[in-house]
């Protein structure tokens, strides 16, 4: 639709315009004389200010309802969904190289559960679902619906990347690794998988959680968290962390509960309080002797709040490690517990 349309009803004209017209049309204005009964002329000399704005209100709410409505439908992702039906996946290509099932990827089209998305080099394709967002998918990838049932709407990346942009509700939208599983939380992220299955989390808005077997890590906008098979996730880090902070961490990570002390030390030297987010998640994953130094420096950062000892924290104590959570003021810990169940 050309937007002349709009403005002098000399462009191409849309159809859903010219329907929200045709809706419309019956709420013009159309000069006649105005006529009372004889009881009701007294009070049209002295209209009340109520009386004047009543029917000009009424009509303004009309039109807003009916524009949101057409809006709505006109630009939502994937347009409105079919009535008593379970939002679907569909598909549309980017760029050249994007195939479903094994054939080329021609206009948008619905990807049943168990269907493979498949882009080449430089190839390109966004998956859609109007009330859960949509998922660009990048060169390279490989990217099976597994479900799109409601509240269970999941995805598996086998390999390659995507940039998801998600308005559903917490806990609504899964992307499977073969090393986590990332948990939306309302938000917008990026998730790339390599060959050997180890895959990376960037958020940019709001948070993810990134889970496998029972291991979480709690990813805020602004941060990364890394995952590799038999592992699970790492420890999540704000991207403006120092170089030798991350280096450090990722060794870390893959030393496991046992940690060399001169890795943790220049860990623990590197932590500034925002970095107390990548302490926190270190707490329950080392032994006590490392533990016991991570508790230490992260007191000196953000002090515990009152009833968390380190004896408490020490020994995996789950209330405590979330009161000092939540003391951080990143978001309360509960909220997280009730998404991720």
């Amino acid at each position: 639709m050309k937007d002349d349309y709009l403005w002098s009803r000399s462009g191409e004209p849309d159809p859903e315009v010219q329907a929200l017209e045709a809706i419309l049309c019956r709420l013009r204005h159309e000069p006649r004389p105005l006529v009372l009964p004889p009881a009701d002329r007294a009070a049209a000399r002295q209209p009340s200010r109520t009386r004047a704005l009543a029917a000009p209100l009424a009509l303004a709410a009309v039109v807003v309802l009916l524009v949101a409505g057409t809006w709505r439908a006109r630009f939502s992702p994937s347009g409105p969904p079919a009535a008593g039906s379970a939002p679907a996946w569909t598909a549309a290509p980017l760029a050249a190289g994007a195939s479903l099932a094994a054939r080329p990827l021609d206009g948008e089209v619905r990807v049943p559960a168990g269907g493979w998305l498949e882009t080449g080099e430089g190839g390109a394709a966004e998956l859609r679902a109007g009330e859960v967002g949509t998922v660009r998918v990048g060169p390279r990838s490989r990217v099976r619906v597994v479900s799109a049932a409601p509240g269970d709407h999941r995805l598996a990346l086998a390999r390659g990347s995507l940039d998801a942009f998600i308005w559903a509700s917490p806990r609504q939208f899964f992307v499977e690794t073969p090393s986590a599983v990332a948990v939306d939380l309302g938000c917008a992220y990026r998730l790339e998988v390599d060959e050997d299955g180890s895959g990376r989390l960037r958020v940019t808005l709001g948070w993810v959680g990134f889970e496998l077997d029972g291991r979480e890590s709690l990813v805020p906008s602004g941060a990364v968290c890394a995952t590799r098979p038999g592992r699970g996730p790492g420890t999540p880090h704000f991207e403006d962390a120092s170089a030798s902070f991350r280096a450090s961490l990722e060794r870390v990570d893959e030393a496991g509960a046992t940690v060399d002390p001169a890795v943790l030390d220049r860990v623990l030297r590197e932590a500034r309080p925002r970095d107390a987010l990548s302490l926190w998640h270190l707490l329950p994953r080392l032994d006590r002797a490392a533990a016991a130094r991570v508790y230490d420096r992260l007191a000196a950062l953000a002090p515990p709040p009152p009833g968390v000892t380190k004896d408490r924290v020490l020994g995996r104590d789950r209330g405590a490690l979330d009161a000092w959570w939540d003391s951080l003021g990143l978001a309360p810990v509960s909220r997280f517990r009730e998404w991720m169940r």
